[in-house]
């Protein structure tokens, strides 16, 4: 099956099909592109654009996701919709706290409840996370690191429920990757020569392909004994 724009028609048989989360551009855009070189039908959900437009964040709306899906069986889960809600403040409010988990890891359970056992039945199944090097650089800010983290060690003991019928769930913790119109790709001169000397050695951002594509490996076969990883795709930050 292929899957755009809410239209289901015949590619084939035996074609796996993916759900991939915030790809209306950057990381999740690159990874519904990579999934679809390798031949894996592919439902794109973000706020703005792809096969379903739909904001995650309210109560019950995974849930909704859910129900909206094309009649096709879910065999890979990319997470990568994230990032801090302009929580920055370590002493902000815990219910501040709680949106930044929500969305960096509440949501993604809420979907692998209803999606993983399915998988489970069916004996394969691959669900990845995009982290972040920031848990284990110690560097950002707190509550987005603290629900980094979190993911992190969700990762390793879930991981260690469902491996053995074939379901491998595992995370990229991607470095500062380039994104236009964030912060680090205004970067210029003085200024970006200090941040690279300071923190990667290899001397540039990550494009975002580059991530991608650890993630199309993540999705396929060969990370069969993959389980409850967190690859690092960071240019050796430091």
């Amino acid at each position: 099956m292929e899957i755009r724009h809410g239209e289901v028609t015949k590619a084939g048989e035996g074609l796996r099909t993916a759900l991939v989360t915030g790809a209306s551009r950057g990381i999740g855009l690159e990874c519904a592109r990579e999934l679809r070189r390798r031949s894996i039908s592919t439902v794109t959900v973000s706020r703005s654009s792809g096969t379903i437009k739909c904001d995650l964040m309210p109560k019950g709306a995974p849930e909704e996701l859910v129900k909206r899906l094309p009649p096709v069986d879910i065999d890979i889960l990319v997470h990568v919709i994230g990032g801090s809600q302009g929580v920055t403040d370590t002493w902000a409010p815990s219910q501040d706290w709680q949106k930044v988990w929500r969305l960096n890891l509440g949501i993604a359970h809420d979907l692998n409840r209803l999606l993983i056992p399915k998988m489970r039945k069916r004996g394969w199944g691959r669900v990845i996370f995009i982290s972040s090097s920031a848990p284990r650089l110690k560097i950002g800010y707190a509550p987005y690191c603290s629900a980094k983290g979190a993911l992190e060690a969700y990762v390793g003991i879930v991981s260690k429920e469902i491996s053995r019928e074939g379901v491998i769930m595992s995370a990229v913790a991607p470095g500062t990757v380039y994104t236009e119109g964030r912060y680090f790709s205004t970067l210029k001169g003085a200024a970006k020569r200090d941040f690279l000397s300071h923190y990667l050695p290899i001397g540039r951002l990550a494009q975002a392909i580059e991530i991608a594509k650890v993630v199309g490996f993540l999705a396929s076969d060969d990370a069969s004994y993959m389980a409850g990883a967190v690859v690092p795709v960071d240019g050796g930050a430091r």
